[in-house]
């Protein structure tokens, strides 16, 4: 009866305080350490996909100034200069209209190019071609990493459950310590695989579009960083909130199937004594609190990326109007501007990525908080190597 009753009387026990997030999540990735060469050949495969992609939206910008200065060129007189085409608009009275072709590159009276179209949207494709197909390598090659990381993980957590004492698991219910073994890893193991590589590809698209940004226009690229820090505090705000529910969460997970385990182990003894009302009315204590948990951490989490795409379509509008204002004025031409329009969703699209990313890593590293606090209990002294043996040996049985 000690099992299965003990099971019902007992509370959380010790070793339940919660390692710091932060040192967890260093922790769990430095179990990446024995394949620090497929990740950074994974690392190398993304950064040249993403220094590709972001190379995309500014070559389909200069086909886009080829098609308008063809449509501008060819209604105007042939043989004559785009400096007298605009002196003549300005005379004209159409002063605004010249400003915003002094800054397309058009021919009067010749059409579109669409031989250097179609050479430019060629380069277009298979540069997007390349791209696709690095990070279909770094995929690999992360999956390759996390599969062997999260292998060696459990080999470790197998071990250590050898070498632990008995007194460890008398004060633990076995199906607490079971889910950690099986439940945690498993979700460490969904967490690595849908964000790690994803999370390294946002981090550096936000950086390669930021340095494109600047490259074809310093004002727009300040104009877009007004809504980074409103992004900032809404991320941080939320995963405040979120990181505590996700401990509880895998906690409460524990200790339910920790209780399902030891009445399905004891299920005669539960008959015997006549504790089945008990051990149902706990199964739903327990679920109510897995049910809150979990409820208040996605609860708490989900809300970060309706916020994030409110900043990120806040950004879309500010970029489009004062980009309109600086074709409007010459400075810049359409194809930048589509461009930079673009960047503006590629930087803002990264953001929401890592914040609708962020329950995923909490809920990661608080498995990996449990784990790692399994990995680091108490072991059982070994045996000194070799053995002491007696000078004589003595063996006597004897029945009184």
């Amino acid at each position: 009866m000690a099992g299965p009753m003990a099971g019902m009387m007992a509370g959380r026990g010790p070793g339940h305080n919660s390692l710091e997030f932060k040192a967890s999540g260093k922790r769990l990735l430095a179990q990446f350490r024995p394949d620090r060469a497929t990740m950074f050949a994974m690392l190398a495969c993304v950064v040249l996909s993403v220094g590709l992609s972001v190379l995309g939206p500014w070559i389909l910008g200069k086909a886009t100034d080829l098609v308008f200065a063809g449509v501008v060129g060819r209604q105007m007189p042939e043989g004559a200069t785009k400096a007298e085409v605009l002196e003549s608009m300005r005379a004209r009275g159409d002063g605004g209209v010249a400003d915003m072709l002094r800054g397309t590159d058009f021919t009067p009276g010749q059409g579109i190019d669409f031989g250097a179209v179609g050479n430019i949207l060629l380069v277009a494709l298979g540069v997007f071609a390349v791209a696709g197909l690095l990070m279909t390598v770094a995929t690999r090659l992360s999956n390759r990493a996390i599969n062997r990381t999260v292998g060696r993980m459990r080999e470790d957590l197998q071990a250590k459950l050898s070498r632990l004492p008995l007194s460890y698991f008398d004060q633990r219910q076995r199906g607490e310590v079971l889910s950690r073994a099986t439940n945690d890893l498993d979700n460490i193991g969904q967490t690595l695989q849908q964000s790690l590589g994803q999370l390294v590809n946002s981090l550096l698209t936000v950086l390669g579009v930021l340095v494109m940004m600047f490259w074809v226009s310093p004002l727009l690229a300040l104009v877009a960083l007004v809504t980074v820090p409103l992004s900032f505090v809404v991320a941080t705000r939320v995963g405040k909130r979120s990181q505590p529910h996700f401990v509880q969460q895998w906690r409460t997970t524990g200790k339910l199937n920790a209780h399902i385990e030891e009445m399905y182990t004891g299920h005669t003894l539960v008959k015997v004594f006549g504790r089945q009302e008990e051990s149902a009315r706990q199964f739903a204590e327990e679920n109510e609190r897995l049910y809150e948990a979990g409820f208040r951490a996605q609860f708490n989490s989900g809300v970060m990326q309706p916020l994030m795409f409110f900043v990120s379509n806040l950004n879309y509008v500010l970029v489009a109007v004062v980009g309109g204002l600086r074709v409007a004025s010459g400075a810049l031409s359409i194809g930048d501007v589509q461009a930079f329009i673009q960047y503006s969703r590629q930087f803002s699209m990264p953001l929401t990525q890592v914040a609708s990313m962020a329950n995923l890593v909490q809920s990661g590293v608080a498995s990996a908080e449990r784990v790692f606090e399994l990995l680091d209990a108490e072991e059982q002294e070994a045996d000194p190597l070799p053995g002491t043996r007696p000078e004589e040996l003595r063996g006597r049985v004897a029945l009184e």
